[in-house]
């Protein structure tokens, strides 16, 4: 699906075609829509296509005409009545006139920007933009990481009065969805160090305090992850060990 967006009197606008200062919005895009953005903005298809592979690493391109910034976001889907976690590529280019972001599904993470509630929002303003899309992603993160801790203690529970070999199977996907989230996390950290000092990313002074809010719920998403891993596993342990006695 290919949607345009435009910030036009201070709201944004979804627009038919693209314009100078707009964002172009990939989420699941068909060859068709891939080839006509890659047509129409110089972007190579390649890089289009980078972050429709969820083994895509985090990173950073810096082409000719464009910047490509990838990194991973918290995604859930349903799968036999229970949540699954895990991590998808999402790229963000910037062209000299506009935004392109691609993503192989319709990601929550982008959703409020198209509403138009994210505060102080311009689809002009690119480096304020990536720096609202990473912090939007880091609280996705750590909304995330507080179900998987209510989930593991609901799990705790049950475990207590059933000792099902269910249970701990379950406790071990949360285990191992907390190291993706871990993982994702501080590559996206490495993609946020090199962001503050590359020239062509602008820097804004009214930006400064954003980027730190960025850089600071980040770490809090990793260590929140680390801290969950460990009682995670320690927990698994100590139920795994009570089943094989029993």
């Amino acid at each position: 699906m290919l949607r345009m967006f435009r910030t036009i009197n201070g709201q944004v606008e979804q627009i038919q075609k693209p314009e100078n200062g707009s964002w172009l919005c990939l989420s699941e895009p068909t060859d068709v829509e891939l080839a006509s953005v890659a047509q129409e903005t110089g972007i190579d298809l390649a890089d289009l296509r980078a972050p429709l592979d969820d083994e895509e690493r985090s990173r950073v391109d810096v082409e000719d005409d464009y910047t490509m910034i990838i990194v991973d976001i918290p995604t859930v889907e349903e799968r036999g009545s229970r949540d699954w976690y895990e991590t998808i590529p999402l790229s963000i280019i910037i062209t000299q006139s506009m935004i392109i972001t691609v993503c192989m599904q319709d990601t929550p993470v982008l959703h409020p920007f198209m509403e138009g509630t994210i505060r102080g929002f311009n689809t002009y303003m690119k480096t304020r933009f990536i720096l609202q899309i990473l912090y939007r992603n880091a609280t996705m993160y750590l909304r995330y990481l507080r179900i998987i801790d209510r989930e593991s203690d609901k799990l705790e529970l049950k475990l207590r009065h059933s000792m099902q070999n269910r249970e701990i199977l379950m406790l071990l996907e949360l285990s191992k969805t907390l190291v993706y989230f871990t993982t994702s996390l501080k590559s996206n950290e490495i993609v946020m160090e090199k962001l503050t000092t590359l020239p062509r990313i602008k820097q804004y002074p009214e930006d400064e305090d954003l980027l730190d809010d960025v850089i600071t719920e980040n770490k809090q998403a990793i260590e929140m992850a680390n801290i969950y891993s460990g009682v995670l596993a320690n927990m698994t342990d100590a139920f795994a060990s009570i089943v094989s006695n029993n």
